[in-house]
């Protein structure tokens, strides 16, 4: 089957156009390793980009780019033309889904056209929902790739892998779940075919994969020297081969076959592999790279931000993104916008939780009459990261993103509920530049 980017200008005449939507906010660069797609897209305040899947859905020999949000925005799926201008968009989920979303594309019916597949990254549950090319869906309200309390965030393949120009989809687990492997088909809707670990069971590094030539290739994701399986579908499951590839990176990012080379993309360095070691350092915003790729075409963007070195709970913030990040073992747990010192800078350095406090009275008092005097009241949820410094909320602004506080860590309600319940005392707090 022919996987190409996907762009809905030819057939944008047969149907509806796809709602579109107004975005702002910070810009992801999206690129060609040949110099022939190169253009920015406004995203809202999403960590660290977007993934993408390629796929000609008007069957014009033309790819166009499909966009999945990134954590921090809504779940919305974009289809872009290779210029950049967008076709149409539409919600995969609801607006409040609060994570990011991976996207793929096949023709999974075996109508000549390819469906757009979406899955929640880490923090959603495995709920895929699957759309035809005008962006609606066809699902029946979608299905879950695994157990509904699986939060670990699902990765998607998709292509032909039994030869009968129908394509099978791909679910797997992302960093932080087993590698187990679930292959569905389209019947009126997806039924399992296949069901099997392609690693040890006890392996909880996830996996990320694609289809090429009727084969499934796969890797572990949070590792620093991932070993690439393939595997065929004949009569069952088999694996035709193995290659250890090693990284510059703790994980792996994404997996394409181009041109009947493997590649892989790190989520920490700006990195493209392939057998032989780094074939192409990239420019990206933050250091994390997420690849797409057709017959023609190896696009990439800035990924999500899924790994940092450290192991156990640690937090991190950057005041120059305004942006607190959480992570388990290296694994990104959940990450929002905060305000830092203005007049007063949040001190920079490593610190640690020193306490917990329920409800802490900001006030102080210079002198009878000072205009610096202030009195903000008792406030819940706090954590005394350095003396007389917190990360806590802040009901007196919702201006997050920009620095406003006296030298503390602002947060919203809603983000300080989670960060307080999440934290334990002693736990690393990295605040950097």
């Amino acid at each position: 089957m022919k996987r190409s980017l996907l762009i809905l200008l030819a057939i944008s005449f047969l149907a509806p156009p796809i709602p579109t939507h107004a975005y702002h906010s910070e810009s992801v660069q999206i690129r060609s390793l040949d110099g022939s797609i190169d253009f920015s897209l406004n995203v809202n305040d999403t960590v660290g980009g977007v993934s993408m899947a390629l796929s000609d859905l008007g069957n014009d020999g033309i790819s166009e780019i499909v966009i999945g949000a990134g954590m921090g925005s809504e779940p919305r799926v974009r289809v872009l033309r290779q210029d950049g201008s967008e076709v149409g968009s539409f919600l995969a989920y609801a607006p409040t889904l609060g994570v990011g979303i991976n996207v793929t594309t096949c023709d999974l019916t075996g109508d000549g056209y390819d469906e757009i597949v979406a899955a929640p990254q880490r923090g959603g549950g495995p709920h895929v929902r699957v759309f035809n090319r005008f962006g609606e869906a066809i699902d029946g309200g979608g299905f879950f790739a695994f157990g509904e309390s699986f939060r670990g965030g699902v990765n998607l393949a998709c292509g032909d892998l039994t030869g009968d120009a129908r394509a099978e989809l791909v679910t797997l687990p992302a960093a932080g779940g087993g590698p187990h492997v679930r292959i569905w088909s389209w019947n009126d809707g997806v039924q399992i075919e296949e069901n099997f670990f392609a690693f040890g069971a006890d392996d909880r590094g996830g996996l990320v994969g694609d289809v090429s030539d009727k084969n499934l290739f796969l890797t572990q994701q949070h590792t620093s020297s991932p070993v690439v399986r393939t595997f065929s579908f004949e009569s069952s499951v088999v694996t035709k081969n193995e290659k250890q590839l090693f990284i510059d990176s703790l994980g792996v990012h994404s997996l394409v076959v181009h041109n009947k080379n493997i590649m892989l993309s790190t989520a920490s360095s700006s990195y493209i592999y392939n057998e032989s070691g780094v074939t192409q350092t990239v420019k990206v915003a933050d250091g994390s790279v997420h690849i797409a790729s057709d017959d023609n075409i190896l696009l990439y963007t800035s990924g999500r931000v899924l790994f940092v070195p450290e192991t156990d709970k640690r937090i991190e913030v950057n005041v120059t993104q305004q942006r607190l990040y959480a992570s388990i073992d290296g694994i990104l747990e959940n990450s929002f916008l905060i305000s830092s010192g203005l007049s007063n800078r949040t001190p920079l350095g490593n610190h640690v939780i020193l306490a917990k406090v329920p409800v802490v009275h900001y006030a102080w008092n210079y002198g009878e009459g000072n205009p610096n005097n202030y009195d903000l009241g008792w406030i819940p949820y706090n954590l005394r990261i350095f003396p007389h410094i917190y990360i806590h909320y802040a009901p007196w602004h919702s201006n997050f993103g920009h620095q406003m506080s006296r030298g503390c860590v602002n947060v919203s309600l809603e983000d300080m509920r989670w960060i307080y319940e999440w934290a334990e005392e002693g736990i690393t707090v990295v605040v950097k530049e």
